[in-house]
């Protein structure tokens, strides 16, 4: 990409957006002393900026050495940007011209808030089609996978970070709640698409929201390009390139509305507009950071607000629901929880969900009804199945609960004997009685290790001691339900072993969200 100056005595055009998708570096030292004001190359890509015939002088001797080493430079590739009326010297001649406010370099706008509204615009209508694509595949886990990690979000990262609010990206948004919807089958309300739109992490499903995200991604590719300026430009060039207070794009992010209920981010960002250090070029993932962990607070406020103006809920039955929000959203946020999520292609295939199951997992972690209304347990008979599925994973019926435990059990224990520990599975092990078995046994180092597998519920309405600790932090359930029975049933009876301190007894708890003791 060639760039004319506007003269001599004005600066020269500002150097490619430092929110391009990789630094760009200099040329050595004998390229760089052409008279240009700005020489950058990535890999094959390059940029150089200067008055034209400074430009035309510098291609012809790029391209004679260029042909001394057996390459020649394709100018069917090359764009010129310059101003209106602008005469081109011969030794320019052939090469495409485009308007100094329409310039893009590797891959996004670099020209003025116009231009970049109307490139952005193209990109996220390509970015909408390759959604609606993938929402067409049969297998709605792949869909899935290739929505969270090949579009939306992912997909235009680059451009928020070189035109930040200049562009609204709430089309990309829409697009993508949409694409889960025809995916999964699921409509998402206001609260779910907002939990939906949060990382993993959070108990979210990680299709991060773009409207939210531009202007920080923006102004911290803006920090962490200008640390790489005095590379790229000459010493004239370089005061009139750092004016930050004077770029229309950076100050547009800079007062997004969005970020005005983040007061903690902004505070970080002026401190860095102070100190110039931008956290060693992790700004945005810093302040993304910070504004999801902020929006999940205000999330479970009004989640728990919206249980009580709903008035279909009283007293305890209402405390008790509050807590139960709170306990799902820290389980499903617990390490490991979200395995299943976007599945492995290196994994047996049987991991990967069907349409049927995977819509139910994903209302079960958004909060959302797996059925149009309650009816009577065919399995018990007894019990009202509720629409948010309580009952049906807690009922006793069916050997549902049997089934879970024992293929839980059967994975671990061939963990355990692809380490080559040889273990045994419910095998009497135990000297003084031969009622306990453990799940799973196994001799190392002289230590007899008994492993004892549960799988909890930590909703479940007859126990709200568990809901409570898990509500308190990811993994709270297990690690109660682990302390309360399992590490009680095996004390006493190690303790009236030969060698009590011969034997170790572990219980492997996870409760029904995915989050480990």
């Amino acid at each position: 990409m060639l760039l004319q100056a506007p003269g001599s005595g004005d600066p020269a055009v500002p150097p490619p957006p430092v929110g391009s998708p990789a630094a760009p570096r200099a040329t050595d030292g004998a390229l760089s002393q052409a008279g240009l004001d700005l020489l950058t190359f990535f890999l094959d890509d390059g940029a150089a900026g200067g008055e034209l015939d400074t430009l035309g002088h510098w291609l012809q001797g790029f391209e004679d050495r260029a042909a001394a080493v057996g390459l020649s430079l394709n100018r069917g590739k090359c764009r010129l940007s310059v101003a209106p009326g602008a005469t081109i010297p011969e030794a320019l001649q052939g090469i495409e011209t485009f308007p100094l406010d329409d310039i893009q370099h590797l891959g996004v706008p670099c020209g003025s808030p116009e231009t970049m509204r109307a490139f952005v615009e193209e990109a996220a209508k390509s970015a909408e089609r390759k959604m609606r694509m993938i929402a067409s595949l049969p297998d709605a886990h792949v869909a899935l996978t290739l929505l969270k990690f090949c579009a939306g979000f992912v997909s235009v990262v680059h451009l928020m970070r070189a035109v930040g609010a200049v562009f609204d990206f709430a089309c990309i948004d829409q697009a993508t709640q949409s694409c889960l919807a025809t995916i999964t089958g699921i409509e998402t309300d206001a609260s779910a698409w907002a939990l939906a739109s949060l990382p993993v992490r959070l108990g979210g499903l990680g299709l991060h929201s773009c409207a939210d995200t531009a202007a920080i991604a923006h102004i911290a590719a803006t920090f962490d390009g200008e640390a790489c300026l005095p590379s790229l430009v000459t010493p004239y060039v370089l005061p009139h390139a750092m004016l930050l207070d004077e770029d229309d794009t950076f100050l547009a992010s800079l007062e997004d509305p969005r970020l005005a209920p983040f007061e903690s981010v902004l505070e970080k960002i002026q401190n860095v507009l102070q100190a110039r250090d931008n956290y060693g070029g992790r700004g945005q993932k810093v302040w993304s950071a910070t504004v999801h962990d902020e929006r999940r607070k205000a999330l479970l406020i009004s989640m728990t607000e919206e249980l009580g103006r709903s008035g279909r809920l009283q007293g305890s039955a209402l405390a008790l629901k509050q807590v139960q929000v709170r306990a799902r959203i820290q389980s499903c946020s617990a390490q490991h929880a979200s395995a299943w999520l976007y599945g492995n292609a290196e994994a047996d295939p049987r991991l990967w969900l069907s349409p049927a199951e995977l819509a139910v997992a994903i209302r079960l972690r958004l909060g959302l009804p797996i059925a149009p209304m309650p009816s009577i347990c065919r399995l018990c008979g007894t019990g009202s199945a509720d629409v948010d599925g309580v009952h049906a994973r807690s009922c006793f019926s069916g050997g549902r609960r049997t089934r879970m435990h024992n293929a839980l059990r059967d994975v671990i224990a061939d963990f355990a004997r692809r380490g080559l520990l040889a273990p045994a599975v419910e095998r009497p092990v135990f000297s003084n009685t031969e009622r306990k078995r453990p799940d799973i046994s196994y001799v190392r180092d002289g230590t007899t290790v008994v492993l004892d597998v549960a799988v909890t519920f930590p909703l479940q309405p007859s126990n709200p001691q568990y809901a409570k600790r898990a509500a308190e932090k990811p993994g709270g359930a297990a690690t109660a339900y682990a302390t309360a029975v399992k590490e009680g049933k095996y004390r006493g009876i190690i303790d009236n072993e030969p060698n009590p301190r011969e034997w170790l007894a572990v219980p492997l708890v996870v409760d029904t969200f995915g989050a480990w003791r």
